[in-house]
């Protein structure tokens, strides 16, 4: 277990994106990359793995003192919600894989593909012609026009409501 070089007096907002492992009060350890967390300390874990000691392990444990390590359970759970008030202790594994100054470049290189994508749509839209538009024409009695629109009418309200 590698531990990263993390300041002294660093506080839960300092952990964003570093990998930590988390003890709770049922003896499991949570190990994910920090995405969020909140006053009560509930935490978001990306790519979370559980690491537990089954109950069988525990008790052969308590009755051999040889020193033998336990058989330790991991699954994989992804992206997981830690209740805060099981949250024992935090331990930091790993530093971020990207830089802050990567994660703002690649921030910026989304948000510049996402404002292409629109002008791209609202250039298609402009282009469409008219004519050929799902608009519904209804032909009326009176005139023998031909109407591209249909004319709107006064909001009526259903049956059986009474107008103040």
């Amino acid at each position: 277990m590698v531990k990263a070089d993390v300041k002294n007096g660093s506080r839960l907002p300092d952990l964003i994106h570093h990998r930590l492992r988390v003890l709770t009060q049922d003896g499991r350890v949570y190990i994910g990359e920090l995405m969020a967390f909140d006053k009560y300390m509930n935490m978001v874990l990306a790519d979370c793995v559980e690491e537990r000691i089954p109950k069988t392990q525990v008790a052969k444990l308590q009755d051999i003192k040889d020193g033998s390590t336990p058989k330790v359970e991991k699954r994989i759970l992804g992206l997981t919600i830690l209740r805060g008030e099981h949250v024992l202790t935090t331990v930091v594994e790993s530093k971020p894989t990207l830089t802050k100054k990567d994660r703002l470049s690649g921030v910026k290189k989304q948000d510049k593909q996402l404002q292409k994508q629109k002008n791209q749509r609202s250039t298609k839209r402009q282009k469409v012609d008219p004519k050929s538009s799902n608009k519904v024409s209804k032909p009326t009695a009176t005139s023998g026009r031909n109407n591209d629109e249909i004319p709107r009418r006064k909001f009526q309200p259903p049956p059986g409501f009474k107008r103040r």
